[in-house]
């Protein structure tokens, strides 16, 4: 069973109605486990694909942003290997879904990702520029 907490006072909480009437199956006293994620952040997530989308208008060697966005996950170190049928060994990016990754890994894909930005793709650019390009363009990157 999961149930959305919010910390209130040192202790957490159920968020929800529906979540309070799950909770009240569980017995005072009595040790249960949960697991702590913050839910990712869809304007945050947005911000990622406008960053991503300021790169791809700025380069002439991917012809899809999803090929740029895997290679820059794979360049950061965010992928996993597998060795095919002849022996070699392949990089695979690894999903950045809402299922697969909470906000404080999304963050830290991010500052990866900008980081390998500043390095390889917009080298001429500061962070600060490439952050005021992204807010300037944002509004019209996020799903209402």
């Amino acid at each position: 069973m999961k149930i959305t907490v919010v910390k209130k006072f040192g202790k957490y909480v159920p968020a929800y109605d529906s979540d309070y009437e799950k909770s009240k199956k569980h017995k005072e006293g009595e040790f249960y486990e949960i697991e702590i994620k913050q839910p990712r952040n869809i304007k945050f997530h947005n911000k990622y694909f406008a960053l991503l989308n300021l790169v791809f208008e700025n380069q002439e060697n991917y012809t899809n942003i999803d090929d740029l966005r895997r290679e820059i996950t794979i360049d950061i170190g965010y992928y996993h290997e597998y060795v095919t049928i002849h022996g070699e060994i392949k990089k695979q990016a690894k999903s950045i879904s809402f299922a697969n990754m909470d906000d404080f890994e999304f963050s830290e894909l991010y500052g990866k990702t900008i980081n390998e930005i500043l390095a390889n793709y917009l080298t001429g650019n500061t962070r600060e520029e490439i952050e005021n390009e992204i807010l300037e363009n944002f509004e019209n990157k996020i799903i209402k």
